[in-house]
């Protein structure tokens, strides 16, 4: 009961379409979204839905308070939207090398060469999926990101940073106090290093994707992390993520690396010697 299945999801919202004004048919997909959360009351892994905390393109976050099975207390559900729904820019860049130790069968091959129904959600699923294996490997890791508690369908749920009343803030909203500016741009840093220990780069990095918890930061959303093994772009999509941290931080009387240049001394460290 718990795993609505994906192949259903556009059929759901074609049904419902027709001729419906802009706004009816937002409403129409977050129904749609918060049917997923059914299963997950029923399965006694969350007892309330309590309210909506981000929307974005790709997904929309609620805040939930988890059952006692799952420890009780606040827990975030994030819900990807449908296929047609979401608007990832160039997404080809970003699952170069995503397949490699998880080939589809030669069906679902076909399927993405023609780009059918059938191929559109499996790469729907592989963009959640590929979500919730990296986060499990960096939570493990020592980094500062959600920890992910569970995955059903279209719907990730994770570690809750706020309270009932809102989130956590995203750091680009936040006025840093002076003394801890270089604080926090060095445990950014040192996050950029652990993901690229583990065969990650986070491609999507900048103070819009971080939230400012208690002094710290979580770096959030990693649909489009890469594996600098397999990616060709890898390198240089390091390098626009640290151009947009060294954005937010332009205003502070901050010394920041090169993007460049600390790209590369991580590289030769990390993933190739000879670069």
């Amino acid at each position: 009961m718990r795993n609505q299945r994906l192949d259903d999801i556009d059929p759901e919202l074609e049904k419902l379409r027709g001729a419906r004004s802009v706004e009816e048919d937002e409403q129409t997909v977050e129904e749609v979204l918060l049917a997923h959360l059914e299963p997950l009351i029923e399965d006694n892994l969350i007892d309330e839905v309590i309210r909506p905390i981000k929307s974005g393109k790709e997904a929309v976050v609620y805040c939930c308070r988890a059952n006692e099975t799952l420890g009780g207390g606040l827990i975030a559900a994030k819900i990807y939207r449908p296929v047609e729904r979401r608007s990832f820019k160039n997404d080809a860049v970003y699952q170069q090398g995503r397949e490699r130790g998880a080939r589809p069968d030669a069906r679902t091959l076909r399927a993405l060469g023609k780009k059918t129904t059938r191929g559109r959600v499996h790469k729907f699923s592989a963009w959640i999926a590929h979500e919730m294996r990296t986060m499990t490997l960096l939570h493990q890791a020592g980094a500062d990101v959600p920890e992910p508690i569970e995955r059903a369908g279209p719907v990730i749920l994770m570690e809750y940073f706020g309270d009932e009343k809102a989130p956590a803030p995203v750091l680009v909203g936040v006025t840093l106090d002076a003394g801890e500016v270089e604080t926090i741009y060095q445990q950014i840093l040192r996050n950029v290093e652990i993901f690229l220990v583990q065969h990650r780069v986070h491609a999507d990095l900048s103070a819009y994707n971080m939230l400012y918890v208690d002094d710290h930061i979580i770096v959030i959303d990693f649909p489009q992390s890469v594996d600098p093994r397999y990616n060709d772009e890898a390198f240089e999509l390091l390098v626009r993520d640290l151009k947009n941290v060294n954005a937010f931080f332009r205003d502070y009387d901050l010394e920041v690396v090169d993007p460049f240049y600390h790209t590369l001394d991580l590289w030769r460290k990390h993933v190739d010697p000879m670069r």
